[in-house]
């Protein structure tokens, strides 16, 4: 008779080949990502094949989620859907319903991915049926919001010619933002982008 133990062993080995199957077919990741999940997924499966507590098996699967409960994207959705239609009832931490409850993005690795993915996310049937038109109209909003708000902090820092002590982490996160999200040419000249990469080497060599 499979005991706890056993069953939660195998939902890991199957959370684990679905996590590769999804970033076998992504066209989100790099080949270098792809690479380095499919070796991290080997080694998980190599410890799996020792005798593990069910605390031991837990640790491991939280390792293994932490990438899909805080990231956002497609491939996430993907992700969350398979273990559902496989039955696997891992908890998901939401970071679309914590950016809906808190005005804001946790990280801004989150927020450039919600801008990037968002406009074929909001469509999905596990975003339709997560959310109501309200909140998913909401999160729309939050999304352009943190978008205006890191544009008037590089226009802040471009109109003064530096950046201010307290701004420079805010700065560098809305520089990867907006070259991340493909956004210099949207608002800025040629030679403004030139200007803020200049600012931003200026404070960093002092």
């Amino acid at each position: 008779m499979t005991n706890d133990k056993d069953k939660y062993r195998e939902m890991l080995l199957t959370s684990i080949e679905i996590q590769n199957r999804v970033v076998k077919n992504s066209q989100y990741f790099d080949k270098a990502t792809k690479d380095a999940i499919i070796d991290y997924s080997k080694k998980l499966k190599e410890l799996l094949d020792s005798k593990l507590t069910l605390a031991q098996l837990r640790s491991l699967t939280s390792d293994l989620l932490t990438f899909w409960k805080e990231s956002i994207g497609l491939d996430i959705e993907t992700f969350w859907t398979e273990l559902k239609d496989h039955d696997i009832e891992f908890e998901r931490k939401d970071e679309l319903k914590f950016a809906l409850s808190k005005g804001r993005f946790r990280r801004v690795d989150q927020g450039m991915a919600a801008r990037e993915h968002w406009e074929n996310l909001k469509n999905l049937e596990t975003i339709t049926t997560r959310f109501t038109q309200g909140e998913i109209q909401k999160i729309g909003e939050i999304i352009s919001e943190d978008e205006k708000n890191r544009l008037e902090i590089l226009k802040k820092c471009l109109r003064k010619k530096s950046i201010p002590q307290t701004q420079y982490l805010k700065f560098g996160e809305c520089m990867a933002y907006f070259r991340n999200c493909e956004l210099f040419g949207k608002y800025f000249t040629n030679a403004e982008e030139s200007e803020l990469y200049e600012i931003w080497r200026d404070f960093k060599s002092k």
